[in-house]
């Protein structure tokens, strides 16, 4: 029996990009990051992430540079909602069977899933709220952090 891998392209490699690839390696996906800063590139664990490019995630040369063809879902997981949005959209006219994920970085923003190029938004600092008021009630399982080697 083939099992496909599931592939998935982020744009951002900073805290939140680089620990949701490595969950998603963890989990079977093969990923890809694009990274515009170089010194957080080099925070990037490659052995452990897979592929990982130097650029602009916007720029349709580097964006192409990634093989979006080939991606189940793209993500863009800047620190910057507007990359983000642009990136979703960048992904639903180059590869429209992909799932798009943005990453907002306000309260509000949430209206941004309503877009017709974004399928679901991520805010991390909800989240993390959500997670910080579970374990205040006790209502959790502590979580960890992956390690990082």
């Amino acid at each position: 029996m083939d099992v496909k891998t599931r592939n998935a392209l982020i744009v951002g490699g900073g805290r939140v990009g680089r620990r949701t690839a490595m969950n998603l390696t963890d989990s079977g996906y093969a990923v890809t990051i694009i990274e515009r800063d170089e010194a957080k590139k080099a925070a990037i664990p490659g052995h452990l992430i897979g592929r990982v490019i130097v650029g602009d995630g916007t720029d349709l040369e580097t964006f192409e540079s990634a093989n979006p063809t080939m991606a189940d879902v793209v993500a863009g997981l800047t620190d910057d909602t507007e990359t983000n949005l642009a990136v979703c959209e960048l992904a639903s006219e180059l590869v429209p069977e992909a799932r798009t994920l943005a990453r907002i970085g306000a309260d509000g923003e949430e209206h941004y899933a309503y877009l017709n190029h974004v399928d679901n938004v991520v805010y991390p600092a909800a989240a993390g709220a959500v997670v910080a008021a579970e374990q205040v009630t006790d209502d959790a399982n502590t979580v960890s952090p992956p390690e990082i080697s």
